[in-house]
């Protein structure tokens, strides 16, 4: 595991808050996300020759169903997000697994002393659903959705404000981690040093911007 630097860090050098981005970071969930999807697409009794070509993981519902369709109408946005959530939401998540090292990096962090938390644009539901899958109950001390607080929907980087300052944690003994540059942007807008996984959905160009790249070596992801 890689030791970073830098003044404001916890004894050892070693960061004491770890924010971790799920899909694509910690898990590979995108087999069953597809899935759903395509279940959805065919309740309907739609087609959409473009998927492959077109569906990424990461982007909102509503932004999936116009990416999707050219033909996508707010009614069509409503009644595909209708079908997603519980094909999705009560799939078991059937092929989402951690990646190989994951599990370990995470436990190497936690016996420092280290906080660890997931902070993710998915929604709540299947989040608190795959963190109860793995076991991961006790090993995280806080697991947050842009839907996490009643009332309010929040982006990434406006979400890791709001957490910053209510932990309280100093974004100077903290770090970003994720597979994307809305990940990397969401921790350097918030002072926090940054990891970009490069086993995840985003490209390796699109990480360019964090402080350290973490990568895949013999089959295992860690730093």
């Amino acid at each position: 595991m890689t030791v970073m630097n830098g003044s404001g860090l916890s004894a050892g050098g070693i960061p004491r808050h770890w924010f971790f981005d799920l899909d694509g970071t910690l898990a590979r969930t995108g087999e069953d996300i597809v899935a759903a999807w395509k279940k959805s697409i065919a309740d309907l009794g739609r087609e959409c020759p473009r998927f492959d070509e077109v569906f990424s993981i990461g982007p909102t519902l509503d932004k999936v169903v116009y990416d999707l369709f050219d033909d996508a109408t707010p009614e069509l946005v409503a009644q595909m997000v209708e079908r997603f959530r519980p094909n999705y939401d009560e799939s078991g998540f059937p092929c989402t697994e951690p990646y190989p090292g994951v599990p370990e990096w995470l436990a190497e962090l936690k016996a420092t002393g280290a906080r660890l938390y997931i902070v993710t644009n998915k929604r709540h539901a299947p989040t608190h659903g795959i963190v109860r899958k793995f076991g991961w109950d006790s090993l995280f001390d806080g697991v947050w959705s842009f839907d996490s607080f009643p009332g309010v929907k929040y982006k990434k980087p406006d979400l890791l404000a709001h957490l910053l300052q209510t932990l309280p944690a100093d974004p100077a003994d903290a770090v970003m981690v994720g597979d994307t540059k809305g990940d990397i942007d969401a921790g350097k807008a918030n002072g926090m040093r940054t990891i970009g996984v490069t086993w995840g959905y985003g490209s390796r160009d699109e990480l360019a911007g964090a402080d350290e790249l973490a990568e895949e070596r013999d089959g295992v992801c860690r730093m």
